[in-house]
């Protein structure tokens, strides 16, 4: 079975954006919330809980704004970390990180990941991949609007448990053909074999692949796979053999964002095929219109149900997504109920 529950409902404002971590048996979910987004009062609230009862939401970003896509890494001391972007524009990102020893009752003040760098380091929508090695992999990108846009996609390393990180050159791609911008936000795995793989959210109509033969150094061209990508996010999480992914089944660049399944593959992503479908279309929708800019996407939110983030539990999966951008919803599931499908 489904096990759904609201974190929050019918926000003031928007809500998008979040990030899940399972502390003792309890969640700690993240995501930004403002007038919408890029909005001057946009922070990075957080609540902890389970089923339907959760704490009151509190902003941990401290006077940091406009804030942008949060990810929480639990670390194996169990610390957990938390990293957001922030900045009025998103091709001037900059990542701030900050912790709490707690299980997210209480957390420190944020501080700048990599200096003053601007763009994307660190995590930039999901949770780093510890690989078999301990070493952390985080998908990152850059983007650069205007009226040539382009985005780039590349994996961030850590040897430390998320304290520093070295970057990889950008994943290739050839811009000059390439449908749109380009791949950003990254979803990574770690393929039985000892291969990694990232899947890439593009504006080509397809997620973007690539791969690493050397604990993520340096990665192959990026190339179209065959899973349709509306240019919105997605998240990937692999248990044991079989690897799921959460995302909108629609194709095209900034294409519907309903309805909300997981696929799964077992054959460390060669092939997917539809296991839950975790929201539908709102009955009689509309398209849903967005209008992406530097600034960030206006839209009602009407007939949205995006941004997953996936992860493995103790009892199997949880994935947390935006709601309509009028709330944000925990999903637990049992990959071995069948009731599931």
């Amino acid at each position: 079975m489904i096990e759904k529950h609201f974190v929050v409902r019918d926000v003031p404002g928007q809500c998008h954006g979040s990030t899940v971590g399972q502390i003792s048996g309890s969640f700690v979910v993240a995501w930004f919330q403002g007038d919408h987004e890029g909005a001057a009062n946009s922070h990075i609230w957080v609540s902890r809980g389970s089923d339907d009862e959760w704490t009151v939401p509190l902003v941990v970003s401290g006077d940091l704004a406009p804030c942008w896509n949060p990810v929480l890494h639990v670390q194996g001391s169990g610390a957990l970390r938390l990293f957001c972007k922030v900045g009025t524009a998103i091709s001037a990102w900059r990542t701030f990180h900050t912790i709490s020893l707690d299980g997210g009752s209480t957390w420190s003040a944020p501080q700048p990941l990599a200096g003053d760098e601007p763009g994307g380091r660190g995590p930039v929508r999901t949770p780093p991949v510890r690989l078999q090695s301990g070493r952390l992999l985080a998908g990152a990108s850059t983007e650069v609007w205007g009226t040539e846009p382009r985005w780039d996609s590349f994996v961030d390393i850590s040897d430390d448990d998320g304290c520093s990180w070295h970057r990889t050159e950008d994943i290739a791609i050839d811009h000059d053909t390439f449908p749109g911008a380009g791949i950003i936000q990254p979803a990574l795995w770690q393929a039985s074999s000892g291969q990694v793989r990232l899947l890439a959210r593009s504006t080509a109509g397809r997620l973007v692949y690539s791969s690493s033969d050397d604990n993520g150094e340096s990665w192959s061209a990026g190339v179209l796979s065959s899973v349709a990508n509306n240019n919105s996010g997605v998240s990937a999480c692999a248990v044991g053999e079989t690897v799921y992914l959460a995302h909108n089944p629609a194709s095209g660049n900034w294409a519907s964002r309903a309805p909300l399944l997981i696929s799964r593959s077992t054959d460390d992503g060669a092939s997917w095929h539809a296991w839950v479908t975790l929201e539908e279309s709102v009955e009689a929708a509309t398209s849903q219109a967005y209008q992406p800019a530097d600034s960030g996407v206006i839209t009602t939110g009407f007939n949205e149900f995006s941004y997953p983030c996936l992860i493995r539990t103790r009892d199997g999966l949880a994935v947390t997504y935006t709601w309509q951008r009028r709330g944000i919803v925990l999903a637990l599931l049992n990959p071995t109920n069948r009731s599931n499908t």
